[in-house]
């Protein structure tokens, strides 16, 4: 006998509907399709196809980028559109909408995605004392010593104050008349000896000649400054998604950006860079553009910029 008050229908209960993952993947087994092919079709990385079937929303994107992602596979292999989106989980079980990254003109475009590994407390902030550090000593180390371009010109403006005058060539004497006092040539000596310390008093003090020796060094705590973080830019012509992981592995950057947007983004080198649908994607690191054809494979590039 069945002990009394559990229900009898725990034996007959219906299996559970197939997953929105379990969905996609048979479709595309009966479509003959690969991995491969369907992510070169939708522009996707074949990990990111991988995680869509085996419902793996943990490696995705935000839950707006994961409902394209399926809305699109799903018209790919012939299904409805509707019922692949209602097996989809309940929020839930769907990843967490993060904050969305803001555009040089301060503009967003959707969610943030989700990072794929979390960062540890240690590397957030060691990475960024770490780069105020060297900043600090390079800024103390310039300013610290005097340039040399005034050390040469303070030693040269000593030297020619502490030189001896040297007096102009004489013009001959005229004869000396009888009517002439004897004294006249000497008086007009006399008037023109001071005229070589007046030249030599008029020299540029240290002070002056040194002026122009300060932006140099700003202008060297300034580049070494740029050195430790670079500027990442992207211009999207038409829809495209880019994932940016720094030197540690973590991503920084996980975006889709649409026809007409920029982004832009200050990361310290080396970092790896994934574009999807490249070709609609034009992008510049340090001020300089990066041809992004050599590095792009089923129109998907994947780069390192040091």
């Amino acid at each position: 006998m069945n002990e009394p008050g559990r229900p009898e229908a725990d034996e007959a209960a219906p299996p559970a509907p197939p997953s929105a993952g379990a969905l996609l993947a048979q479709a595309r087994g009966i479509a003959g399709l690969t991995v491969e092919d369907v992510a070169s079709q939708l522009k996707l990385a074949p990990r990111q196809v991988v995680a869509i079937e085996r419902d793996d929303f943990a490696n995705l994107p935000g839950r707006t980028f994961v409902r394209g992602f399926v809305r699109n596979y799903a018209r790919l292999v012939k299904l409805d559109v509707d019922d692949v989106l209602a097996a989809l989980p309940g929020d839930g079980h769907a990843p967490a909408p993060e904050r969305t990254l803001a555009s040089a003109a301060g503009r967003s475009i959707g969610e943030m995605p989700r990072e794929s590994r979390p960062r540890s407390g240690v590397a957030r902030w060691a990475i960024p004392l770490l780069l105020a550090a060297i900043v600090g000593v390079a800024a103390f180390y310039e300013f610290a010593r005097p340039p040399a371009a005034e050390r040469g010109t303070a030693t040269k403006a000593e030297s020619a104050l502490t030189a001896p005058p040297v007096a102009a060539p004489a013009d001959p004497a005229p004869a000396m008349r009888p009517d002439e006092p004897a004294t006249a040539p000497a008086t007009g000596q006399a008037t023109e000896l001071p005229n070589p310390v007046a030249g030599t008093a008029a020299a540029p003090s240290p002070g002056a000649a040194s002026a122009p020796a300060l932006p140099v060094a700003q202008d060297a705590a300034g580049e070494r400054s740029a050195a430790a973080r670079s500027q990442l830019r992207f211009a999207f012509r038409g829809q495209s998604w880019i994932e940016v992981r720094d030197r540690s592995g973590s991503a920084v950057m996980s975006i889709t950006g649409s026809a007409g947007s920029t982004r832009e983004l200050e990361v310290a080198p080396p970092v790896d860079v994934v574009i999807g649908n490249a070709a609609v994607v034009d992008a510049a690191w340090r001020g300089r553009a990066v041809d992004l054809a050599p590095h792009t494979r089923q129109n998907v590039a994947r780069i390192r910029l040091e």
